[in-house]
């Protein structure tokens, strides 16, 4: 099956693959191999600067972060986009970058809202990144971002499989990992 032509803006290393979601799960999405490259000075920046987060050089040659990335090139390829901060409090300079669901076009909002009740799950749950085209539900889709270390949670396979019964396809839905080579 070829992938979805948004996911292309990912950047993706290899082919973009439908695969499980995480080990033993039977749903199936589509999978997203990255590669950036570490900010080397990021030991010495306080926890207001990073959000915990791995810091990384951004296409810009600025520190940044993959969500954000992830973000820009979407927004770089035409989407609205933009990283759901579930906590709430990221550093104030990533503002531009972050959007909330009430930020979302009115149907989008109200699918969103729909599929995180559904899941049932904590905000650790949500995708990290929502983009869209327009304000029907088949413009919009979701990436899950996860890190070298980081692994899917049962709160998104939940997510996921709430977004399916919500009307989605797997088309609409994807993980981008980055596995870090050192």
């Amino acid at each position: 099956m070829r992938p979805p032509s948004w996911i292309a803006a990912l950047r993706a290393v290899d082919v973009p693959r439908l695969e499980p979601l995480s080990t033993g799960s039977d749903l199936v999405v589509w999978h997203a191999e990255l590669r950036f490259e570490r900010w080397r000075d990021a030991s010495s920046l306080p926890w207001s600067a990073t959000y915990g987060k791995t810091q990384i050089i951004g296409d810009d040659g600025a520190r940044s972060v993959a969500e954000i990335e992830l973000v820009r090139r979407l927004r770089g390829a035409g989407w609205s986009a933009g990283w759901v901060d579930t906590f709430g409090s990221a550093p104030a300079a990533w503002a531009s970058w972050i959007v909330t669901p009430d930020a979302l076009p009115p149907s989008l909002r109200a699918a969103y809202l729909g599929i995180k009740a559904a899941a049932a799950s904590s905000a650790g749950g949500r995708p990290d990144v929502v983009a869209w085209l327009g304000d029907a539900l088949a413009d919009v889709v979701f990436v899950e971002y996860k890190g070298p270390k980081d692994h899917l949670r049962p709160g998104q396979d939940a997510w996921f499989r709430a977004a399916l019964q919500a009307g989605l396809s797997q088309d609409q839905l994807a993980v981008a990992r980055w596995r870090e080579v050192l």
